[in-house]
């Protein structure tokens, strides 16, 4: 019995060895009052001593808590520049600027100035996709305009950190007008890298002075002297940014991608131009292509539901006649806002909606014909489109003013 207990505790014991040895301990770690959180990186172009120029913004932790003792406001963020041939030597050089180690895993957006966008940004994808530091979930977004430092430094009033401003902003606006995106690091890679699409990115600019809208009065005063503004969709061929486009026309390219949460659509009414408002609230988007003698044609597939809004016009929102007269402009709408965005899609040579995929998904070995040149048969593609329309609630009243 005592050497039974014997070999059973020597075996206990080298099994405890066996794994503390296998055991590496918290060799690397960091406490976190010697990091400072990064919440939004800027690349822009370098005017000179390097390729890159990299901005940070770090947050300050006792301000975007409400806890600073001192009788003024500061600050919620600070923001670090600094230039260098590669992303990292850039970063490594803010170090010295800075008295905590910047700690990139909780970083929000990642902007890209406006210059090294047209420029080509691909390759600056190969340290966020390599170190383990920074994730891939970040929003990418384009500083229309403007430089990626110049619209990281200014202060935003509702926000405590600047860098939730650009992101929301960003959300918010695509949710309400269906006229940008937000695109996560990892789908720009997937698209910038495929060989059958082109990316789409969401831009940002500055309403205001720019000098003053650094400063904390801007998040003081009632009426700012700076504001960010989500403003365009950029279109990349190659990883350059080609062409910027707005408005309807960047409506027009999200309904084809099924990037339409919502939207406003106005429609005419008895001769009176957008004089009632439709809200948008489902869609769905789908494409698809058909090979026929060896050539392919794509099919847009749209289906919409929408509420009426606003009237401005003398009309009976309870005619059923009346509505699905409405329903047919908004069809017509529809489709000859995506026939303005292919149209300037292919004057670009940029496919931005993915029908290379189409073709690859429905004839694989056609796609490896036609991808060396698909440039020309991207822009010689017969492209059909097809949008369904339904408008299912009048909204609370049932008449406009003008009947009454």
């Amino acid at each position: 019995m005592v050497i039974k207990m014997i070999k059973k505790y020597a075996a206990v014991c080298l099994l405890v060895v066996g794994v503390s040895v296998l055991l590496t301990g918290c060799w690397n770690s960091k406490e976190i009052n010697e990091l400072a959180i990064v919440t939004t990186m800027g690349i822009d172009q370098a005017e000179e001593d390097g390729r890159f120029e990299v901005t940070i913004e770090l947050a300050n932790p006792p301000e975007v808590a409400g806890g600073s003792q001192s009788s003024g406001r500061a600050s919620t963020a600070t923001v670090y520049s600094a230039t260098g041939d590669t992303l990292i030597s850039a970063i490594r050089r803010i170090v010295q600027q800075t008295p905590r180690e910047p700690f990139f895993p909780y970083t929000q957006s990642i902007v890209f100035g406006e210059e090294l966008a047209r420029s080509g940004i691909q390759d600056t994808f190969d340290l966020l996709e390599r170190n383990q530091e920074f994730r891939t979930t970040p929003r990418v977004l384009i500083a229309r305009g403007h430089t990626a430092k110049e619209v990281i430094k200014i202060l935003s009033p509702l926000e405590k950190i600047p860098a939730k401003k650009l992101v929301k902003t960003s959300e918010i606006s695509g949710k309400s007008l269906g006229e940008t995106i937000t695109v996560k690091v990892f789908e720009f890679v997937d698209q910038i890298t495929s060989e059958s699409a082109e990316p789409l990115v969401g831009g940002v600019s500055i309403i205001g002075d720019k000098e003053q809208g650094t400063g904390v009065s801007n998040i003081e005063d009632t009426e700012p002297n700076a504001l960010i503004k989500s403003e365009g969709l950029a279109i990349f061929k190659d990883g350059h940014l080609k062409r910027w486009v707005e408005k309807e026309d960047a409506r027009g390219m999200l309904w084809v991608v099924n990037k339409i949460e919502s939207t406003i659509i106005n429609l005419d009414c008895n001769q009176e131009a957008s004089a009632l408002s439709i809200k948008i609230t489902n869609t769905h988007s789908s494409i698809n292509a058909v090979i026929k003698n060896g050539q392919p044609t794509i099919t847009i597939d749209v289906k919409e539901e929408g509420e009426v809004e606003e009237v401005l016009c003398n009309i009976d929102v309870t005619d059923q006649t009346t509505i699905q007269n409405f329903e047919k402009q908004l069809e017509d709408k529809t489709k000859q806002e995506i026939e303005r965005a292919i149209k300037i899609a292919k004057e670009e040579k940029s496919d931005v909606f993915g029908f290379g995929e189409a073709i690859n998904r429905k004839d694989p070995g056609l796609w490896k014909q036609i991808k060396k040149n698909y440039d020309e048969e991207f822009t010689a593609l017969e492209v059909n489109i097809k949008v369904d329309a339904y408008i299912t609630r009048s909204g609370m009243r049932t008449g406009s003013y003008n009947q009454e």
